[in-house]
């Protein structure tokens, strides 16, 4: 058992296998008063195991159950976990999101080689998102992705940006029905009714006051250049 902070929320963590302590160890607090506890359960972990064919070991699949638990109790909060890229640059987050392959890895670095030292990742897979007194932050997480990117930080989102491959570089504002349709296949859905209400609550806040894009990009270091100067 141990307890990490993220989103400003302390959580216990009751697990199972060593493997989870050392992969929050970045996130850990002294032990005081929690705002939530998770567990997995046996049947669970194996569950997860099965789904992915049994190509990950129990205690990976412990640390995804954990933060499936997280997140879904996350909602109560006012926070959520979005499938997304976010990096910080100059005191706001830049997000980025697409279907898995499309490359926001790819482009995450180009913006590191292109801006250097004023770019810093929050996350570079699974970030958490959570609205504090009208303004939406994301979050770093450990759980980041099989790149590893990611800091213990927290910065106010400046926009969000949809990615989609393309042999030139081009970026729009998208109208709020073109990200409806595109942000609920990054999205983890609670499934009870009281938390879903709640949950598209949420999003409609932040359809409403964050500006979205779709940037259709190559991989050359133009890309971050282009992407940048179309969300100022």
């Amino acid at each position: 058992m141990f307890q990490i902070k993220i989103a400003e929320l302390v959580i216990r963590i009751d697990n199972k296998y060593e493997y989870v302590s050392h992969f929050c160890e970045q996130y850990k607090v002294q032990e005081g008063q929690e705002d939530f506890a998770v567990s997995a359960t046996e049947e669970e972990i194996r569950r997860e195991q099965a789904d992915g064919e049994g190509q990950f070991s129990l205690p990976y699949c412990e640390s995804l159950c954990l933060y499936r638990a997280i997140c879904l109790k996350l909602i109560s909060y006012d926070a959520f976990l979005m499938h997304s890229a976010a990096l910080e640059m100059d005191g706001e987050a830049y997000v980025f999101a697409a279907k898995s392959g499309t490359g926001k890895t790819t482009h995450l670095k180009l913006w590191m080689q292109e801006f250097g030292d004023r770019v810093r990742v929050v996350n570079g897979d699974k970030p958490v998102y959570r609205f504090l007194d009208g303004t939406l932050y994301v979050y770093g997480t450990p759980w980041c992705g099989k790149e590893g990117l990611e800091n213990n930080i927290r910065s106010p989102v400046k926009a969000i940006c949809f990615l989609e491959q393309s042999t030139e570089n081009h970026i729009r504002r998208m109208a709020e029905a073109e990200v409806i349709g595109r942000i609920f296949h990054q999205l983890l859905m609670p499934r009870e009714e009281e938390a879903v209400t709640h949950f598209l609550d949420m999003i409609d806040e932040l359809i409403a006051k964050v500006n979205c894009y779709l940037l259709q990009c190559n991989t050359t270091p133009e890309a971050a250049g282009a992407a940048y100067q179309g969300m100022q």
